[in-house]
């Protein structure tokens, strides 16, 4: 009678233990964040940029996470040991989410990846939710190389999940499945994004002649677009900066060259101030087309000639392939997941041939 008494309360005792968690702070070191941040409040980090990553490394079966929403429409890729496994779109309050479980009972990596652009609000991570015998560990596939895109609607990803003639939402934007993105994983580098739908170097989708005030290169420098303050810290250097922007000065009428090539110059002074010589590649494509592909052609090329001139790190340009609809159209024109799996495979070689990665 006693072994039964003590073989029920051993069970007892391990059902209670299996079912306590434990809570792992959003400042854990072995915590990767990529991405702007606003680490303001190191326990409760917030983001808006498409493609904030949060990884993490533990042992154990099952792991949740802790985030809420401003808009309840921020939708995030759950990766576990380098799979897509589902996606989850954040509600307005705290909440627990569930990452992975039932898991082998060994070391596995995860990523929370913002899928969605900064138009769907902010959102803020409190860290992980785990039993007590899970533990966080350091990364073992270390990502020491950093991208840094600068670009609109094509690097965010709008619409690329979706069909022409569909209507935008978050749904159908996929920021992970971008030539940007792509190109990172390709190279095994973090990358960072900075990147809206709509915007330009001098002039926003359908602006005025003169240009917009709330256009990229005004207020680049900033954590949260619209937000003065906090402004980003440029503490780490990216390895390589792209920009992909111009395709919205020149979408309808009006865009004005002298406007867009004293802009452009404007945005690479700022990033060589920012950066200490830093690699930067202009891009091109692929959505314009026709004599004003030519044109922005012609600008870009000249921008890079003459910012190369000044010796304050090296200019590039390299320009992707244009859509032409064989491999499907986005929302609204945009480019399809198709094309920006080809522009990718097209950037991918051109920057390992380039840095030699």
């Amino acid at each position: 009678m006693k072994n039964l008494f003590f073989l029920l309360s051993l069970f007892a005792t391990t059902i209670c233990f299996a079912g306590k968690k434990d809570t792992i702070p959003a400042n854990n070191p072995n915590i990767e964040y990529t991405g702007r941040i606003d680490f303001t409040n190191p326990l409760a980090p917030v983001f808006s940029y498409s493609g904030v990553s949060i990884r993490a490394c533990f042992v154990g079966t099952g792991i949740s996470m802790v985030m809420t929403d401003d808009t309840g429409q921020n939708i995030y890729n759950l990766i576990v040991d380098g799979k897509e496994m589902d996606t989850v779109r954040i509600a307005v309050g705290k909440k627990t989410y569930k990452i992975a479980e039932g898991l082998e009972n060994k070391l596995h990596e995860i990523e929370i990846f913002k899928r969605t652009e900064q138009m769907f609000g902010k959102t803020q991570f409190f860290g992980f939710v785990t039993d007590k015998r899970t533990r966080l560990v350091p990364i073992v596939n270390r990502r020491n190389r950093l991208i840094e895109y600068i670009g609109n609607s094509i690097t965010c990803g709008y619409g690329n999940e979706g069909k022409n003639g569909e209507k935008f939402g978050p749904t159908t934007e996929n920021h992970y499945m971008t030539y940007a993105a792509i190109t990172s994983r390709n190279l095994n580098a973090r990358h960072l994004a900075v990147c809206k739908s709509g915007i330009g170097i001098y002039r926003n989708y359908n602006g005025p002649v003169t240009g917009n005030a709330d256009c990229m290169t005004n207020l680049y420098s900033r954590i949260f677009l619209y937000d003065e303050n906090p402004k980003y810290s440029f503490a780490e250097k990216p390895d390589l900066i792209c920009i992909d922007l111009g395709t919205n000065d020149f979408s309808t009428v009006g865009g004005d060259s002298a406007r867009y090539v004293d802009n452009f110059f404007r945005l690479i002074d700022t990033l060589q101030t920012r950066y200490d010589k830093p690699e930067i590649v202009c891009l091109l494509g692929p959505m314009i087309s026709g004599p004003t592909l030519t044109k922005v052609r012609q600008y870009l090329n000249f921008i890079v000639n003459r910012a190369n001139e000044k010796g304050r790190g090296s200019v590039y340009f390299f320009e992707m392939s244009q859509q032409t609809g064989d491999l499907g159209i986005g929302v609204d024109y945009h480019p399809s997941v198709a094309q920006h799996q080809k522009n990718a495979a097209e950037l991918t070689g051109f920057i390992k041939k380039l840095k030699g990665w």
